[in-house]
């Protein structure tokens, strides 16, 4: 084992596999077995137990007796209640953010955008759901309230591969023109001093997401 993975903590057991569900790299219903997470991570079982405790109170996870954990399936009426309390706490954004943004959050953001533009060479869907996990976390830094952070960083998550799972059946250049127009009108916002409007551009492309995955849903099979 290597020295990094002895130093793994419970949070750092967390982020990994919250990434992992996000990023479908763990598909919802995949088992997650204790014992050889523990060995991957170096550690004993009970930091991974806590954990997928710590995943499950955010409905990331499953976990039943006899049957142990599994990735928590997708509910599509679930997620469309996420989408709209997101919507609300998005509202409260302009009471809650520090503006104008660093210069070091804003040069991330320039780097999201270069980094998104070369997806249309690398058609990696994967890789536009980890850089727009890198997007949210951008738009985090600037809220001055803990508990938002936390809260709109749990129901982030909770919808968070939602829009993975359907991105292969959608237009890759559209999604990305839509990703750039978000990060960019973000950045602008970002750069004055109106909270107000930040608040308007993550309300706005909330709404056209959640409204291409109603599209999606309402799709017959077949």
């Amino acid at each position: 084992m290597s020295d990094h993975a002895t130093r793994m903590t419970v949070r750092d057991i967390y982020d990994t596999m919250r990434e992992r569900i996000c990023l479908l790299d763990l598909e919802p219903g995949a088992r997650l077995r204790e014992e050889p997470l523990a060995e991957e991570f170096g550690v004993s079982r009970t930091p991974v137990r806590a954990a997928l405790a710590r995943l499950e109170h955010e409905r990331l996870v499953h976990s039943s007796p006899g049957s142990g954990a599994t990735v928590a399936i997708i509910d599509a009426k679930e997620i469309r209640d996420v989408w709209a309390v997101r919507m609300k706490i998005a509202d409260l954004v302009a009471d809650f953010v520090r503006l104008p943004a660093p210069p070091d959050t804003l040069a991330e953001l320039d780097d999201i955008a270069t980094a998104t533009e070369a997806v249309r060479t690398s058609r990696d869907t994967r890789q536009l759901g980890v850089l727009y996990n890198r997007y949210h976390d951008a738009v985090l830094s600037v809220y001055t309230s803990r508990t938002l952070r936390r809260i709109h960083d749990q129901l982030f998550h909770l919808t968070a591969r939602v829009w993975l799972q359907f991105l292969p059946e959608l237009d890759l250049d559209d999604e990305i023109d839509i990703m750039l127009e978000e990060v960019q009108a973000t950045r602008e916002a970002m750069q004055g001093n109106s909270g107000q409007r930040l608040a308007e551009v993550r309300t706005t492309h909330m709404k056209l997401l959640l409204e291409r995955f109603n599209a999606h849903a309402a799709r017959p099979l077949g």
